[in-house]
């Protein structure tokens, strides 16, 4: 079902961000979406969708950089929020890659499965026809164990249960199926979902991974008091046998949560460190970290929701104004990787949330939120009672820093976006990492571009940036997809770094021609999707940089409700300093209303009146002396 929008308060953001990215607006792109977000377990059949009567709608082009096409797939999720360990580069340097691929144009895509293909050190295979797996499944998790064993590790659809697929030797010989899921008193399968997996251990032979119990929505059951457990898995001689199932690990019980979100967590290891992350959207984002192998395991919250175990319609009103406050948090699109010295470091997508209506059962989320958000070990837990940057309305933490946000590439203070498409994620979104032997660390992820567009909606390229001192300071963004074929007009998604990064970047990721996927949010028309490997040299990427901890600015500020009818609500987050110039002006450029106010400590509020104002588009003008932003209202009445 097509899902339903409603305007909400304008969002602006400026949170520790980096100084070559200035702070911008969203122009047209103010939708707050109503939750729940459709998540995809892959047992669903999309009988809605319109089957294209041409699949024949890719034409040959030139690839840009070093690119080269590896696979095709219909079925364009590959996944609801972070995307798996999928691009494995070994050290003789062959490449395994794998994705989830269909090639019907059929929505129930009975033929999905795992896409793969293999790179023996000269040149890549043919693209694929047929998945891996003897029945429907999806969601592959791509590894190899210190012995060359080759595994890829789905939830099989058509059985309820984990599937592992593998070969002794990587590139060549026979796929063998095993089934690793639990199994209960009268023979039922533990229906694990929305996996993801990782090699470690001392010798490489132990596998850690992650999923969640199928929850009751999914024909699941409550599994010790949650719907939809987050559990792991371990096995310690390559898939052979598994010592560890069905795991909670510490904190992610019933203390805290609810149920937990498919693919809202990324997983990492290496020798015998592992490490698992939760990104909460209405919860608490938390590092879950173990040093032996996965027998014992600490807990660090790295982004502390003012409330445990929300549920719609609970109601989150910080101040007690009765006003229903909006925080940021995680867009629940993130990823984890370890340093040399066995530190985390994470990266996710910036969000902004709101519960407002209190009777329907669903919450709002704010599609046009900018800003890839980091943190590490060395910045310490995150703790809301002790937080000094606590807004009621626009809450943050003082932890996690901005590192990059949708680029204003026509540097006019403002982010012209016609419109985006769907992920249910932020605009800046699916990270992915890897690092050298000099401890250099490389982030891609997916962010909007201004200047390409479709005529109804903007496209995402794949960016990268960097840091050579641990994460102190970044790059610049560099957009490593420009495809100067059709004008830059190619969407780009769901990218995977491999880890290892020498002289090159090397990742994956999916392209087509239409912004948005078919399968869930937009539900456009079934097509043809490429997936893309490509190799960056690291050269390439600029080696300007900006410390992040010298740029602590933090400023908030909304407009509500929008459309507006009689008036308007003006919020914003105020220190007692700076006059601040408020003004409306019409599509023209004149002025309605002007006026101006020396804010008080903390949230401030100031209501205006449009009884006086005709139906049409207007603009916001908020002016401190040190930030101009523009943020554009509808008046309906």
């Amino acid at each position: 079902m097509k899902k339903t929008f409603t305007y909400l308060a304008i969002m602006i953001f400026c949170s520790s961000i980096i100084a070559q990215n200035s702070p911008i607006k969203l122009q047209n792109g103010d939708i707050s979406s109503i939750a729940p977000q459709n998540k995809m377990s892959g047992n669903e059949v999309l009988s809605n969708l319109i089957t294209n009567t041409n699949p024949n709608t890719i034409a040959t082009k030139t690839m840009s950089m070093d690119e080269v096409l590896i696979g095709t797939t219909t079925y364009d999720l590959q996944s609801n929020a972070s995307v798996d360990n999928r691009l494995i580069r070994h050290s003789d340097g062959t490449i395994s890659a794998a994705w989830t691929m269909s090639a019907q144009y059929a929505s129930a895509y009975t033929d999905r499965g795992t896409g793969y293909n293999y790179y023996d050190g000269s040149s890549w295979g043919s693209n694929p026809t047929a998945r891996l797996e003897s029945s429907r499944g999806g969601w592959p998790s791509m590894l190899t164990t210190g012995s060359g064993k080759e595994i890829s590790i789905t939830h099989n659809t058509d059985n309820g249960y984990l599937l592992m697929t593998h070969r002794p030797t990587k590139g060549t010989g026979s796929w063998t199926e095993q089934i690793i899921s639990s199994m209960d008193s009268n023979g039922v399968y533990t229906d694990i979902i929305w996996n993801r997996a990782v090699t470690g251990g001392a010798n490489g032979e132990s596998i850690h991974m992650v999923g969640v119990i199928a929850p009751s929505g999914l024909g699941g059951t409550i599994y010790n008091g949650l719907d939809g457990a987050l559990v792991y898995y371990r096995s310690q001689d390559g898939g052979v046998t598994w010592d560890t199932k069905d795991l909670q690990l510490p904190t992610l019980d019933t203390s805290k949560y609810v149920g937990f979100n498919g693919d809202d967590y990324a997983i990492a290891a290496q020798g015998e460190t592992v490490v698992v992350v939760y990104f909460g959207g209405w919860d608490d984002s938390v590092l879950l970290k173990s040093t032996d192998n996965g027998n014992t395991w600490t807990s660090t919250v790295f982004l502390d929701f003012p409330v445990d175990k929300y549920t719609a319609d609970d109601g989150l009103d910080i101040d007690g104004d009765g006003v229903m406050d909006s925080l940021y948090t995680t867009d629940g699109a993130g990823t984890v990787i370890l340093d040399n010295g066995g530190t985390a470091h994470i990266f996710f997508g910036n969000m902004r949330v709101l519960d407002a209506d209190l009777s329907d059962g669903q919450s709002s989320y704010f599609g046009g939120t900018s800003g890839l958000i980091y943190w590490n070990e060395n910045m310490g837990a995150d703790d809301y009672t002790n937080n000094p940057i606590t807004s009621p309305s626009l809450w943050y933490s003082s932890l996690p820093q901005m590192i990059a946000s949708a680029q204003d590439l026509d540097g006019d203070g403002i982010l012209n976006i016609v419109d985006y498409p769907i992920y249910y994620m932020s605009l800046d979104c699916m990270p992915s990492a890897g690092i050298d032997n000099n401890g250099n660390i490389f982030v891609s992820y997916s962010s909007m571009m201004e200047n390409i567009d479709n005529g109804s909606q903007n496209y995402r390229h794949v960016h990268v940036v960097k840091s050579m001192d641990g994460g102190i300071t970044w790059s610049n963004p560099k957009d490593v997809t420009p495809h100067d074929m059709w004008a830059g007009a190619q969407e780009c998604v769901f990218a995977r770094m491999d880890r290892n990064v020498d002289d090159k970047i090397r990742l994956i990721y999916q392209k087509d021609f239409e912004p948005g996927l078919a399968v869930r949010g937009d539900e456009d028309i079934i097509d043809l999707n490429e997936i893309i490997y490509l190799e960056l040299d690291t050269t390439e990427l600029s080696l300007t940089s900006t410390s992040i901890s010298e740029n602590n600015i933090k400023l908030d500020f909304s407009v509500y409700p929008n459309p507006a009818n009689d008036k308007i609500t003006l919020e914003f987050l105020g220190d007692n300093s700076n006059m601040i110039n408020l003004s409306i002006t019409n599509i023209i450029g004149a002025k309605i209303k002007e006026f101006s106010v020396i804010p008080s400590i903390g949230v401030n509020r100031l209501n205006i009146d449009l009884n006086d104002m005709s139906n049409g588009v207007y603009f916001v003008n908020f002016n401190n002396d040190i930030f101009k932003y523009t943020e554009k209202i509808i008046i309906a009445k």
